[in-house]
């Protein structure tokens, strides 16, 4: 194959996961040969992008896409997280994705109690649509790209507003770290170690946000940290075949996936036909055994646990129609259709 055919699709398979234009993709391969197909990051910064995906990855909400994140742009030194552009939690109800962004990642203190969001987290700039964040006293940084129009300081504006007028303390404008964030830090250092281990997980988790959507069969995604395992359950329909090979197959791509190895497997396939719906829990951790962490993925089939009109829904957030008809068919109308399952 002539070396500009193999980028191409190279660069079509890292578009795949990272959800990047392929264009990117390309000129990303082919200014940073040295690097690899999708590059890692380390240190403050994978801890940085893991705090994201945890935050953005926890569910409780509708988005176009599977997370409320559309794709990266996997920048050398500030990669960017673009995302979608309204969240929904039920019919009729639309708010702005970044709204909902800066609610679960923004810090502040609620004296006496706890510090909410993520520590250390400080706003460094705003530049049109481009949201700058940063780990205060570390080398990371990362953008959070709204779509076109998105006023990120009119919703920092407002978003302080809320907080005061509630009696919080908003600390992502704090120049150093905070005696709140130092003490939680003390009080929570077991689950602060959990977040450090679990860095390189959420990092890449992050970088390839788009398999989600591309390798999955599911309309739902979520996870939630428990110990050192972090939890992610994937909803499929019952009329669409569950392929959680395939999706694991890509996940542990030598090329473009991560280093995991499968240490544990419970398939309920066998219950195709005979169960109105099953789950297959798989176990994955580092290739290498050093490397701390576990991550749990529930592939769950069956009828709908979210009522039947999931599609309309994610169709007013502005899913993909290619997406929704693979994973959200639209039945027949009829008898039969009336009579089966939820979706």
């Amino acid at each position: 194959m002539a070396a500009g055919g193999r980028l191409a699709n190279l660069a079509r398979t890292r578009s795949c996961y990272s959800g990047e234009p392929v264009q990117y993709a390309a000129e990303a391969l082919r200014a940073y040969r040295e690097d690899p197909f999708i590059p890692d990051a380390r240190g403050e910064q994978a801890v940085l992008e893991s705090h994201v995906m945890t935050e953005l990855g926890r569910g409780g909400e509708w988005w176009a896409h599977p997370v409320g994140i559309a794709g990266m742009r996997l920048a050398p030194g500030r990669p960017v997280v673009v995302l979608d552009g309204h969240s929904g939690s039920r019919p009729g109800r639309k708010f702005p994705m970044a709204d909902f962004a800066l609610a679960l990642l923004l810090p502040f203190a609620e004296p006496g109690v706890q510090v909410n969001g993520v520590m250390r987290l400080r706003v460094g700039d705003v530049r049109k649509a481009d949201l700058h964040l940063e780990l205060v006293d570390a080398e990371s940084r990362l953008v959070l790209r709204g779509t076109p129009g998105t006023r990120w300081r009119d919703v920092l504006a407002e978003r302080r507003r809320d907080l005061e007028e509630g009696g919080l303390l908003p600390l992502w404008d704090e120049a150093e770290v905070s005696s709140y964030e130092l003490e939680d830090e003390r009080e929570f250092a077991s689950l602060v170690r959990t977040g450090n281990d679990l860095a390189w997980l959420g990092s890449g988790l992050l970088r390839r946000i788009a398999m989600f959507q591309n390798f999955s069969t599911a309309y739902s995604t979520r996870s939630w940290i428990t110990g050192d395992e972090w939890i992610f359950e994937l909803d499929t329909l019952r009329d669409v075949p569950l392929d959680h090979d395939g999706f694991l197959d890509r996940l542990m791509d030598e090329i473009l996936g991560l280093p995991l190895r499968i240490t544990r497997r419970y398939c309920d396939c066998r219950l195709l036909g005979r169960a109105r719906g099953y789950q297959c829990t798989f176990y994955l951790e580092h290739r290498r055994p050093d490397v701390r962490g576990v991550m749990q993925i529930r592939f769950r089939w069956g009828d709908s646990v979210y009522g039947d009109d999931v599609r309309d829904r994610l169709e007013e957030l502005d899913a993909d129609q290619d997406w929704l008809d693979r994973v959200l068919p639209r039945r027949p109308a009829g008898p039969a259709a009336r009579t089966g399952g939820s979706r």
